[in-house]
C-alpha cells in the first residue's frame, strides 16, 4: 500500500485518538442540520488494481455506508521510468483527475497518496499532485501512506552547512509543502509519522489527525484454504506482496536454526508494478537454495480471493513481519495479521509501533533486530510458546477492540463533518 521491546518509558503520549475524536464531535456539532444527511466524498485510490492501498480503501470504506455515498476514483500507478513521452501521457491522466473530480458530485475528495501515483521521481509526483490538489475546487482530505526521509526536518547548530542544508531540503520539499498545507486535512496512521509532520511543519498541528488502519478480521467461514498445514508443522507466515523492503532474507536465513517443525509460509505474490520484483524473487529462491532450507519454505503467489487469503492465515503459529524502515505511516498486513489472534514478530521498523502505544496494547506483538539471526530465532522459538499466549492474546483483544472498523469509521465520520463545517463556516462569513 511497529517495534519494539515494551519499554512503556518510551510510549508516546496518546495523539489524536480519543482526545482528538472529542475535539471533532465539538467542532462537527456546528454542522448544519441537513449534514446528517450521507454526504458525496470522492475517494483517489487504485480502486481496481492488485495494490494494498486499494485493499485498505475498500475496507475501509465498507464502513462508510451510513454516513457517505463514495466515487472511486482511479489512480494509476505511474512507478515507470519518467521519459519525456511518459510525462506528457502523465499531465493528461492529471488533467483527466481533475476533470472527474469536477464532474463528480463530491463534497468532499480524500486523496490516498503514494508517491507512485504520481511518478517514479519525486520531483514529478510532487509536482502533479500540486497541480491535482490546486485545480480542485472542493475540500480535500491527504492521506499520507509514506513519509520518506528526505521530508523529515534535522535540525543542527548554526553554520555555513547547515544553512546550505537548509536550503537544500526548502527546495527539495517545496512542492510537498504547498501540498501539505492546500489540504483542509492531513490524515496519517502512525504516530511516528504524525510527529515528523508537526516538527517539519508546526503550523499544521491542528490539521493533522491520526487514524490507524482498521483491525478488521476478514470472513472465512466455510472456505477451504489452497494451502493446508500438514500435522506436526509449525507455520510461519510472511504475507504481503513479496517486495524487496518486506524483509524475506531474514526469516529464511534463520530457518536453519529453528526446529524441524517449523515451515516459512511466503503468503502473496510479486506486485505487477515492480519492475524487479521476479529478480527479487529469484534472489529468495537462491538463498533458500544456500541455507538448504528449501523442503521448508512454501510459496503460495499472490491470492486474490480475500477470503482464501484469510483462510490461508488462520492457519500460522508465528506471524513474522520483518520489514525494513522505509517511512511507511502504517502497515495493512500488521492490521491484518492483528486481527487473526496469533503471535506476530516483527523488525524495529517505526511502521511496525502503530498499535502498541497503550499500557494494554503493548505485547499485542514483539519487535526485534532482524538483522541478528540469533535474536530473531529466540523471538520466533518465544512467541511460538504457549506459555506467552495469555497476556499476548488480551493485548491483541484489546487492539481489536480499539481500533475496529466500526470505531475508525466513526473517527472519519467525525473529521469529514468537521471539515464539512468549516467549509460552511467559511462560505457564510
Amino acid at each position: 500500500m511497529i517495534s519494539a521491546g515494551g519499554n512503556l518509558g518510551h510510549v508516546l503520549p496518546e495523539v489524536n485518538t480519543a482526545s482528538r475524536g472529542r475535539s471533532l464531535l465539538s467542532r462537527a456539532s456546528t454542522v448544519p442540520q441537513e449534514s446528517s444527511k450521507k454526504f458525496s466524498l470522492a475517494l483517489l485510490t487504485p480502486w481496481n488494481q492488485q495494490c494494498g492501498n486499494a485493499e485498505f480503501a475498500k475496507r475501509l470504506t465498507s464502513g462508510f455506508d451510513s454516513f457517505a455515498a463514495v466515487e472511486p476514483i482511479e489512480l494509476e500507478n505511474l512507478i515507470e521510468h519518467d521519459t519525456l513521452d511518459s510525462r506528457r501521457k502523465q499531465e493528461r491522466y492529471i488533467t483527466k483527475l481533475i476533470k472527474q473530480v469536477h464532474a463528480s458530485d463530491a463534497d468532499l475528495v480524500h486523496i490516498q497518496h503514494e508517491f507512485c501515483f504520481f511518478g517514479r521521481a519525486r520531483r514529478y509526483a510532487d509536482r502533479r499532485l500540486l497541480r491535482l490538489m490546486q485545480n480542485i475546487r472542493k475540500p480535500i482530505i491527504l492521506s499520507l501512506h509514506t513519509w520518506k526521509k528526505s521530508m523529515c526536518w534535522k535540525s543542527e547548530k548554526p553554520s555555513l552547512k547547515s544553512a546550505l542544508s537548509a536550503i537544500r531540503y526548502k527546495i527539495k520539499n517545496r512542492r510537498m509543502r504547498h501540498c501539505l498545507f492546500a489540504a483542509d486535512t492531513i490524515v496519517v496512521h502512525s504516530k511516528d509519522t504524525y510527529a515528523k509532520i508537526i516538527k517539519a511543519y508546526p503550523k499544521l498541528r491542528k490539521r493533522v489527525h491520526l487514524l490507524p488502519i482498521p483491525v478488521e478480521p476478514v470472513v472465512s467461514d466455510g472456505v477451504t484454504a489452497p494451502y493446508q498445514k500438514r500435522p506436526g508443522e509449525k507455520w510461519l507466515v510472511l504475507p504481503g506482496f513479496v517486495s524487496r523492503y518486506k524483509g524475506h532474507r531474514y526469516i529464511i536465513d534463520a530457518m536453519p536454526g529453528l526446529p524441524d517443525e517449523f515451515r516459512l509460509v511466503i503468503a502473496g505474490g510479486v506486485h505487477p508494478k515492480d519492475r524487479l520484483g521476479h529478480e527479487y524473487w529469484s534472489e529468495l529462491l537462491a538463498r533458500i537454495d544456500e541455507v538448504g532450507c528449501q523442503d521448508r519454505v512454501v510459496f503460495t503467489g499472490f491470492l486474490e480471493d480475500s477470503a482464501e487469503q484469510a483462510a490461508v492465515l488462520k492457519q500460522a503459529d508465528v506471524f513474522v513481519l520483518p520489514y525494513d524502515e522505509v517511512g511507511q505511516s502504517g502497515s495493512a498486513v500488521l492490521a491484518d495479521v492483528l486481527s487473526c489472534g496469533r503471535p506476530i514478530v516483527t523488525s524495529l521498523a517505526r511502521s511496525m509501533f502503530v498499535y502498541r502505544h497503550g499500557n494494554d496494547t503493548v505485547y499485542s506483538s514483539s519487535a526485534v533486530d532482524v538483522e541478528d539471526v540469533d535474536k530473531l530465532q529466540q523471538a520466533v522459538v518465544d512467541a511460538a510458546d504457549p506459555a506467552s499466549s495469555p497476556r499476548r492474546q488480551l493485548h491483541q483483544r484489546n487492539v481489536q477492540k480499539k481500533f475496529c472498523l466500526e470505531r475508525m469509521a466513526t473517527q472519519y465520520k467525525l473529521m469529514y463533518e468537521s471539515v464539512l463545517a468549516e467549509k460552511s463556516r467559511k462560505s457564510r462569513s
